[in-house]
């Protein structure tokens, strides 16, 4: 009698028992799919943070290694040429030197804009769709760089109807600008290089009107995800950005959105590729990061449907696992009311374990496999950080050790002629005095305080490194810097064999120049003559001085075997040289001190029937009156 009212108490406590455990499996799986799904998405957050700042470190440096074109640019004398005086020789030489630094650099144009946004010379003069004679006033990268600034700028060129990317830098003569220099550059392999085939992964960046200007889906590029404003519009409209595209908003459901900027949404597959066969949409966990200075934002989304399939994947394993106790709970709460039943209970409860067991070790193996291969890419990208930062550091020690290098050999080339007279000099006053000459001793004493001063002008042009100097512009008398020079040219060594012919005004010539730096110019210009001229022939050097408006004009001629005309265009360029052991500063210095005075150095080779030899031309300013002759 007991044990039937057992049973039938069993029966009335085992629908609730059912509940009960129904309600803890149901509990748990749930509990375990949240927080492996939150555990996932937590990862997967950590690594598009990773990927997004490699993929924007990525198009920066990309970006960067193409910033230096347009100051290159501004920085070329044919460039200047032909802003100063458009003419059909200037703007040819201009387009091959344009296409020549075009064809090293890999850009997809370089050019040059006058004031008024006129193309006057560009790399691909020669393509039908070459952008000389094309105005492009109304690009904000052209107005930019005209007010003195950087312009940077995103867009689909008027010419071509290619999209890039417009690099450009103001063109500065005399204190003024005179034109812009531009690059174009086309970031189509980038996203050539986002799309792999099989990967889920989308990415795409966004310009400062929300505008996707590159995207792994071509789909999704130039689309916006809001509405733009007004502004917005009349800017694009004016700028000509995008032309003809309508720029339509990219359909999308946006879930949720996270405290650190990121967006849980909704998109439209690709439709295109070898996810195309899915279709339908699909969630994605967003990520950006801004892009310093351009103020663009580049974006990375990853499919959420590893992170759910891993999710599930877990809750399975804890519903077995749960499973597993309640069989355990029920197993010993029916061993008393079915005896009978245990052996056949038991191996059923082994069989279940047996299955259960093998899933947990595939489970546990797949799990130590995915962790391996965490670590492994931990690694990896740990590894190539460090190469980062190691060729960083080699970057900016070679930087540092060329500009050394550069100044050092500057340096050098410009006191080896003063230190040589001075010690002429010095070891002429040590005679004089112990002859008792000290008149003369004086005179040589007075001579090395010149030359001391020359060799401070000399050191102070480090200081002035990225500046004008001072007395660029001073009053000085030709004559007597050129007296000044031929007393210390006298004391070299082998000086005998120069035979000097002077033409000189009736009045003192003066000119607007530092007196030391012409005095400079006059050294390099004769020594140079010299060493042309063979060591057993005679050196005749003429130089001619003369009056012509507003300047004086001084040629310099020797009769040596002239200049190759390979070397001609090149013979003003820093440490290009045509002696065996020369540094090429000498003349690279020389232009720079005439054209800080706001004058000229050219060259030419004179005709066989004016006896041959190289002649040199400086034009420099004169004063207004010219003073007597002294």
């Amino acid at each position: 009698m007991a044990l039937r009212n057992w049973r039938i108490g069993g029966r009335a406590t085992q629908p609730a028992a059912l509940a009960l455990a129904a309600a803890s499996l149901l509990g748990v799986t749930l509990f375990t799919y949240n927080y492996v799904k939150e555990r996932q998405l937590d990862q997967l957050h950590g690594a598009l943070a990773s990927r997004a700042e490699l993929y924007a470190a990525t198009i920066g440096g990309a970006l960067d290694k193409y910033e230096f074109l347009p100051l290159a640019i501004a920085q070329s004398d044919e460039v200047a040429a032909l802003l100063e005086q458009a003419s059909p020789q200037r703007v040819a030489r201009a387009n091959a030197y344009l296409q020549d630094i075009n064809r090293r650099a890999g850009a997809f144009a370089v050019y040059v804009l006058d004031l008024h946004g006129t193309t006057l010379a560009s790399s691909n003069w020669q393509d039908a769709t070459s952008y000389v004679g094309q105005n492009y006033g109304f690009r904000p990268y052209f107005t930019q760089a005209a007010a003195g600034g950087i312009g940077r700028f995103y867009g689909i060129g008027a010419s071509t109807f290619e999209a890039g990317y417009f690099i450009s830098q103001p063109i500065w003569r005399h204190g003024r600008i005179v034109g812009v220099a531009a690059t174009k550059v086309n970031l189509d392999w980038i996203e050539h290089s986002w799309r792999i085939p099989g990967v889920t992964e989308q990415i795409w960046v966004k310009d400062a009107n929300g505008v996707i200007i590159l995207s792994s889906n071509p789909a999704f590029k130039f689309k916006i995800l809001a509405a733009l404003s007004e502004r917005a519009k009349t800017g694009i409209r004016a700028q000509r950005q995008f032309l003809q595209e309508g720029l339509p908003i990219l359909p999308h459901r946006v879930l949720q959105e996270f405290a650190d900027g990121a967006t849980h949404l909704a998109l439209e597959r690709p439709r295109d590729g070898a996810l195309a066969a899915l279709g339908g949409s699909a969630e994605y966990l967003a990520l950006g990061r801004m892009m310093a200075p351009l103020d663009w934002q580049i974006t990375v989304l990853a499919e959420l449907d590893q992170a759910r399939a891993a999710a599930r994947n877990a809750a399975t394993a804890a519903a077995l696992g749960w499973a597993l106790l309640l069989l355990a709970a029920l197993y010993a709460r029916q061993r008393r009311r079915r005896i009978d039943e245990r052996l056949s209970a038991q191996r059923a409860l082994e069989r279940a374990y047996d299955e259960l067991e093998i899933k947990v070790v595939q489970r546990t193996g797949d799990l130590l496999d995915a962790n391996a291969r965490l670590q492994a890419e931990v690694a990896e990208r740990e590894r190539a950080e460090q190469t980062l930062r190691l060729a960083h550091a080699e970057l900016v020690q070679s930087g540092k050790l060329a500009a050394i290098g550069q100044m050092a050999a500057g340096v050098t080339h410009e006191l080896n002629q003063p230190l040589a007279a001075l010690q002429t000099f010095s070891d002429n006053a040590k005679v004089f005095i112990a002859r008792g000459r000290t008149a003369d001793a004086l005179e040589n004493l007075d001579t090395i305080s010149d030359l001391v001063q020359r060799l401070g002008y000399i050191t102070s042009q480090l200081k002035g490194f990225a500046r004008r100097a001072d007395d660029a512009r001073k009053p000085v008398g030709v004559r007597l810097a050129f007296a000044q020079t031929m007393l210390q040219i006298r004391t070299r060594q082998g000086s005998a064999r120069l035979l000097l012919s002077e033409s000189w005004p009736e009045g003192e010539l003066v000119a607007l120049c530092s007196a030391i730096g012409l005095e400079q110019v006059f050294s390099n210009l004769i020594s140079n003559a010299m060493d042309a001229v063979p060591l057993e022939r005679q050196a005749r050097i003429a130089i001619d001085v003369r009056r012509e408006g507003g300047h004086a004009v001084i040629r310099v001629s020797d009769n040596g075997p002239g200049i190759p005309e390979a070397y001609i265009d090149k013979i003003f360029d820093p440490f290009h040289t045509t002696k065996e052991h020369g540094l090429g500063l000498g003349l690279s210095i020389s232009a720079g001190i005439i054209r800080a005075a706001g004058g000229a150095l050219t060259v030419r080779n004179r005709a066989f029937a004016d006896g041959g030899g190289a002649q040199f031309i400086i034009t420099l300013s004169c004063q207004n009156k010219e003073t007597p002759d002294a």
